[in-house]
């Protein structure tokens, strides 16, 4: 049996190349689908566990842009029913070797192994400008300069946030800073597949074996973020997935991802995006 293409392309140039990989639960390349092709970060769109050969395991998940070089290896193990869906933006090794010496000063002269990091956090504007970019692409409404331009500096955003953003958990000696990075990872795996639903802060500590108070003290210290603004920062990006097709209904939209109502959602989607649906929509056409 021929089993399907994991990659569908958008877009492709000497210097860049744009596609979406689409991997099911029950594919038999879901574990391991060989070697990266490229240097490349990939924008998650479904919840993961990923490890990179010799590197820890990391959820990545919508807040998430996780960061490859040409030809790593790394696996796979699932979280959501929908398996792996990310959408990638890879540029050529001498692309990436000039991208990371610009923004990283301790990066390697070896263009096989230029980025240092393998994730970086994303924050909601660099989310929106990935998405946005990725839709026109698809659509074919970008000449090649222009695409390339983005393309090159979407990664280098990514790159720079990489290098410059702090490690919250620095003593990993300490047995109660690993304690502390397990239980945000723990809160973060189980937000990213039941942040449509409705839970309360008793039963998610419970969940976790751990006293809210705890919860929320070390969550807000390991992301910055509370966890109901975590949550609805899942849910404002999942909406702003959606809002690319203009068949979606709005207020079905709201109920789905779990607003109170339409004017609820409008509102924090303006709030978090700093426009509404609309707006946004029009955006993404």
């Amino acid at each position: 049996m021929t089993l399907p293409e994991l990659d569908t392309i958008v877009f492709d140039s000497p210097i860049a190349r744009v596609g979406a990989f689409r991997c099911r639960v029950d594919d038999p390349r879901f574990h391991d689908s060989g070697p990266i092709q490229g240097h490349l970060v990939a924008f998650p769109r479904s919840p993961v566990m990923i490890r990179q050969s010799g590197s820890s395991t990391i959820l990545a998940d919508t807040r998430v842009a996780t960061i490859y070089n040409l030809g790593r290896e790394y696996e796979r193990m699932p979280l959501s029913p929908d398996g792996d869906r990310s959408d990638w933006f890879a540029v050529s090794p001498e692309t990436a070797l000039a991208i990371a010496r610009e923004h990283d000063p301790l990066a390697p002269d070896r263009p096989e192994a230029v980025f240092r990091f393998e994730h970086a956090t994303t924050e909601g504007e660099l989310y929106f400008r990935q998405r946005r970019l990725f839709v026109r692409l698809e659509r074919g409404a970008l000449d090649q300069l222009e695409a390339e331009e983005e393309i090159l500096r979407l990664i280098g955003a990514v790159i720079q946030r990489a290098a410059g953003q702090p490690s919250q958990w620095r003593e990993l000696s300490s047995r109660g800073a690993r304690a502390h990075a397990e239980l945000v990872a723990s809160a973060r795996a189980l937000l990213a597949t039941e942040f449509t639903e409705s839970i309360d802060l008793t039963i998610l500590a419970q969940r976790l074996g751990t006293s809210p108070y705890h919860l929320c003290r070390v969550f807000r210290r390991g992301t910055g973020l509370t966890l109901n603004n975590y949550r609805l920062d899942l849910r404002l990006r999942l909406a702003v997935e959606r809002l690319a097709d203009p068949r979606v209904d709005l207020s079905r939209l709201a109920h789905d991802l779990g607003f109170s109502s339409h004017s609820h959602f409008t509102a924090r989607l303006r709030h978090w995006f700093g426009a509404p649906p609309s707006v946004l929509r029009a955006a993404l056409q």
